[in-house]
């Protein structure tokens, strides 16, 4: 018969037996299956979303305080959905293309319109550059492996340090240093800059 959760959390929490720990976080892993089901359908592996829950489910299980009156399961489920929202929030694309334009205007026009537009404007001309940037970038991104797109878009869209970004993902600084060069040279080959 299975240990309690209560029992699992005060042998770990206040005693500090692994076994209740290793145990309570086997307990709880259907669980994690379960809510990481809800995002399966937004472009990951359904595999990938259980990983990432089970680390939130750990952290769940290491920060629980009980004298704080919910159960372990009421702390461990947002805990869980935020590790998964946090995930795929960081490995989103991290630049859109601009919308295609409206139905309404016929294809052949709309570039035409706005070529003209950028010759008499300045700033049309730069938010149209700007545009092609984007497209380029993202197409280059896309060329990524998704860890590669997470280390660029922690380090340029995030600003960490790249010291930051290996404590996130659990890697050394010179692996990170090393993964982000190469990326950037990915990313420069697959835009035509180099």
């Amino acid at each position: 018969m299975a240990a309690k959760p209560e029992g699992l959390v005060k042998a770990w929490r206040e005693h500090g037996d692994l076994d209740a720990r290793s145990e309570l976080i086997e307990q709880h892993l259907p669980l994690v299956r379960v809510l990481a089901a809800r995002f399966a359908r937004r472009g990951e592996q359904l595999d990938d979303l259980v990983q990432v829950g089970a680390v939130g489910l750990i952290k769940a299980v290491d920060r629980y305080d009980s004298a704080r009156g919910s159960s372990f399961v009421a702390y461990a489920v947002p805990t869980i959905l935020g590790e998964i929202r946090r995930h795929l929030r960081d490995s989103a694309h991290l630049l859109r293309a601009p919308r295609a334009p409206s139905d309404a205007a016929p294809l052949r026009s709309v570039p035409l319109d706005l070529e003209a537009q950028a010759a008499r404007d300045p700033a049309a001309e730069r938010r149209l550059e700007l545009g092609e940037e984007r497209v380029l970038i993202e197409r280059g991104l896309r060329g990524l492996a998704r860890r590669e797109r997470r280390i660029v878009g922690l380090r340029y869209y995030g600003g960490l340090s790249q010291r930051r970004i290996a404590a996130e993902l659990g890697l050394s600084q010179v692996h990170v240093s090393r993964l982000l060069e190469q990326s950037l040279g990915k990313l420069r080959a697959e835009i035509g800059q180099t």
